[in-house]
């Protein structure tokens, strides 16, 4: 029986923790059957380092959803080499499997003539305990609640729907819970999706946009600081 090559095993095992790496430490995907392109929103991005060699780099990790069929899906890409820096309410290009369309990877980024405009607002209104903040990123949203007693935060993603000029209807697609003892993104489920329209439907800009109310509770959010174009 021939005895396996110490060094070629080390190559080997080295050079797949390489390609696992560099992958964001995900096997490949592998499709069966037929794919499509789809595009996807930017929600959420975050900056962290990642050692690998002896070396400490910084790198973007970027969450995003897209809808098929009326039903909403999610996932998340580590950014590669010189893959550009993202912004939440980017657009991706994604293969999605048609047999299952939760099964998909990242295609490209788009060029940045496709997402040149970009336009962020921040508004927060202050409570008792806690605090509340909207951000809006073109026609995404994030709603955080901390909350001081229990010592949490909790946040819905989604999109915005116009209804008017001024009027907006909140849509809620992703949400994080962060505690003590736990973390967790989830997309909404029709639970989450009432809790939700019992606090927050619709939002109303008003006094030329330095402020927000945000219907059934009107609840009055203010802007927090200057909004950023193209930044």
């Amino acid at each position: 029986m021939n005895k396996i090559n110490p060094w070629a095993f080390g190559i080997v095992f080295l050079s797949f923790f390489a390609f696992y790496a560099w992958n964001g430490f995900k096997l490949p995907i592998i499709f069966w059957g037929k794919t499509y392109k789809q595009d996807a929103l930017i929600y959420d991005t975050n900056i962290h380092t990642v050692s690998f060699g002896g070396q400490v780099n910084w790198k973007q990790t970027v969450r995003y959803f897209y809808q098929v069929d009326n039903n909403w899906y999610d996932g998340y890409y580590t950014l590669k080499g010189a893959q550009s820096k993202q912004k939440v309410g980017n657009l991706i290009s994604l293969e999605v499997s048609k047999l299952r369309p939760a099964k998909h990877r990242v295609r490209a980024f788009y060029k940045s003539d496709r997402t040149i405009y970009h336009m962020e607002k921040h508004f927060e209104t202050r409570q008792v305990a806690g605090y509340k903040k909207l951000n809006i990123a073109n026609d995404v949203f994030s709603l955080i609640d901390f909350s001081v007693q229990e010592d949490s935060i909790s946040k819905y993603y989604g999109i915005l729907h116009v209804k008017n000029d001024s009027i907006k209807e909140l849509v809620p697609v992703i949400h994080y819970y962060k505690s003590k003892t736990y973390l967790e993104y989830q997309l909404v489920d029709d639970d989450l999706r009432n809790q939700f329209y019992n606090k927050y439907q619709q939002m109303e800009f008003e006094k030329k946009d330095n402020s927000i109310r945000i219907d059934p509770l009107e609840e009055i959010y203010y802007q927090s600081y200057r909004n950023a174009y193209n930044e």
